[in-house]
């Protein structure tokens, strides 16, 4: 395997990772809102709306989520063990951790903002770590 090769699936590996914990924060979320119509696509993208910043914004949102992981053991563990889990059960146990420690859900939220944001500015249908799946065979 080239060393390329092998730098690619390193770094989409840990951009899914750090998906899981978007997807474990944001279907707690999503579920809260009664209004589950999907916002309407820009009327034109941004000059930012391509693949350096997608992979700038991930990259700050990962070093990030690293970052307060690090300092909240009892954060970082339940989240560990949630994705051990089929994934049914894994969004219903975080979804019970977040809900028992609003004020952790909220900083996390707030850090993945910019993802949030890049997706609504640029009207992506996908996640970023989906379109980043793509990547994983090359």
């Amino acid at each position: 395997m080239s060393p390329i090769t092998a730098r690619t699936r390193r770094t989409v590996f840990g951009v899914l990772a750090t998906g899981a914990a978007c997807a474990a924060l944001a279907i707690p979320a999503a579920g809260a809102d009664p209004d589950d119509t999907p916002d309407p696509a820009p009327a034109a993208a941004t000059d930012d709306c391509n693949a350096a910043t997608l992979a700038s914004t991930v990259s700050s949102v990962t070093s990030e989520l690293s970052t307060y992981f690090a300092a909240h053991p009892d954060a970082n563990q339940a989240l560990i063990d949630a994705t051990r889990q089929p994934a049914f059960i894994a969004v219903g146990q975080f979804e019970a951790y977040t809900d028992a420690h609003p004020d952790q859900a909220d900083a996390i939220r707030a850090i993945q903002a910019p993802l949030g944001a890049f997706r609504d500015r640029c009207g992506m249908q996908v996640s970023p770590t989906d379109a980043l799946t793509v990547l994983a065979d090359l």
